[in-house]
């Protein structure tokens, strides 16, 4: 079970590092625009956005963009990792050009999980930022007469960031732990995957071990966003 975990979680962690990197990068400018720009346009656009992504199962959004960017207009390939009649040579060329393939394979599994994931943190985002600028020191800020960006993104942003931290503790266990749905409408043989034919197939020990796999990993990850605390709020210091 070990030997199994170690040989396919790392296709699952290339999927979603890529995905939260997108993810985080996406939203969090948009939920700060939205609560800078709170009943505009601009708003209601972002809130829209997030209730779609919400409610949106990945199944049926999956299935979507594979019958209109693979059925109709082919532009990406519709499951897989790489293309199974392409060979390619043991070479720097042939790595190079494997790796290319794989990129195209993964851009529809990563749009999927990327669209999905904004609406909750675009939501969190936009809620914190609100809490924020309604604080006093915001009114103080404005009243010592520094500019909007000043106010919004150095002495705002920092602080809407405190409650983001808290989501890191659920990141690491969804990186090595793959996106089951995911991974099977798109044919991914990554650890979700594999966990989920487990689970139909009645395998005990795999699915112990996976989740013992995601108990450990659960565990540091809360660790990792204890330690981040201390970066992103001057109140916190490590030590005794």
């Amino acid at each position: 079970v070990t030997k199994v975990i170690a040989d396919n979680m790392w296709v699952s962690f290339a999927i979603a590092i890529i995905a939260t990197i997108l993810q985080f990068a996406i939203a969090i400018p948009l939920g700060v625009t939205s609560a800078t720009h709170q009943y505009s346009k601009r708003d209601y656009f972002v809130t829209i956005f997030t209730m779609i992504g919400i409610s949106l199962p990945t199944y049926f959004f999956a299935a979507i963009i594979i019958k209109i960017f693979s059925v109709e207009l082919g532009w990406f390939p519709s499951s897989g990792l790489v293309d199974a009649s392409q060979t390619y040579p043991a070479t720097f060329a042939g790595w190079l050009a494997k790796t290319g393939d794989m990129l195209h394979h993964l851009v529809l599994p990563i749009f999927c999980t990327v669209i999905l994931s904004l609406g909750g943190l675009m939501r969190y985002t936009r809620t914190n930022t609100l809490e924020v600028l309604s604080a006093d020191y915001i009114r103080t800020a404005r009243a010592k007469g520094l500019s909007e960006q000043k106010v919004i993104y150095k002495h705002a942003f920092r602080n809407t960031m405190i409650p983001l931290v808290t989501l890191l503790a659920g990141i690491l266990p969804s990186l090595f732990g793959g996106m089951m749905i995911t991974e099977e409408v798109f044919g991914i043989n990554g650890i979700g995957r594999l966990a989920y034919k487990a689970l139909t197939q009645g395998d005990l020990p795999f699915v112990m071990g996976y989740n013992m796999f995601l108990a450990i990993l659960t565990v540091i990850g809360t660790l990792f966003s204890d330690i981040m605390y201390s970066v992103v709020d001057p109140r916190v210091k490590l030590g005794r």
